[in-house]
């Protein structure tokens, strides 16, 4: 363990030592470019050694890793599972239960509406009435009816009380808003992305002799 322990240190030691040379490279003439493409080399074989000392750890640590991954996920992808289930059940059940909600306050929305326009409509009879035996003519009490009826209509909003209990320490749910495309052709221009992949696959395959609107090509060396 220990002589495994000093090679580790002599091994980060040169590495360490390499990067700081490499950091102070400058390429001007062509002397220095001679002695860069030699430290290169160097890099590169560092590099190699780098890994013969480091890759026998990695291995036996990932091993390990991997032998403990799998026995956590032995127990916990199934709960994750269920608990995910359980969950969905749950919000299913609650939604609709909102939605039986929704339908029962729109029926009794309907009905004090209804209840609402009924009462205009018996007073603009009992307005009707009233204007005829005070000498009004008929179109002038029709008229007094009329205004009555048109008067608009409001009907408080009805909202029931959430059947759906509380759970201390249950489930939470997050609301997210997603979206579908009905129609491409109507989506602002802002809101499309090129298409890089197959721009890529042109300009590299045709080496940029392809002209295409908008795009420039280029050459990088790497």
């Amino acid at each position: 363990m220990g002589e495994t322990a000093q090679v580790i240190d002599l091994v980060e030691e040169k590495a360490l030592t390499i990067v700081d040379q490499a950091k102070a490279v400058k390429v001007t003439d062509s002397e220095t470019y001679t002695t860069a493409g030699t430290l290169w080399k160097q890099i590169g074989d560092m590099i190699k050694e780098v890994k013969d000392t480091f890759d026998p750890i990695c291995d036996a640590a990932h091993k390990a890793h991997k032998a403990a991954t799998e026995k956590r996920a032995k127990y916990l992808d199934p709960l994750t599972a269920v608990q995910k289930s359980v969950k969905s059940l749950m919000s299913a059940w609650d939604d609709e239960q909102t939605r039986l909600r929704k339908v029962e306050e729109a029926r009794l929305a309907a009905i004090a509406r209804k209840a609402e326009e009924e009462l205009l409509l018996m007073e603009a009879i009992a307005a009707e009435e009233e204007a005829r035996a005070n000498g009004a003519t008929v179109e002038e009490a029709a008229q007094e009816a009329a205004a009555i009826i048109a008067e608009p209509v409001y009907v408080p909003p009805v909202v029931l009380q959430k059947t759906t209990p509380k759970l201390a320490g249950g489930p939470v749910y997050r609301t997210i808003w997603k979206f579908r495309i009905v129609n491409e052709s109507l989506i602002p221009r802002q809101y499309m992305v090129p298409d890089e992949k197959a721009i890529g696959g042109v300009v590299r395959s045709t080496q940029g002799k392809i002209n295409i609107p908008g795009i420039e090509a280029y050459e990088e060396r790497v």
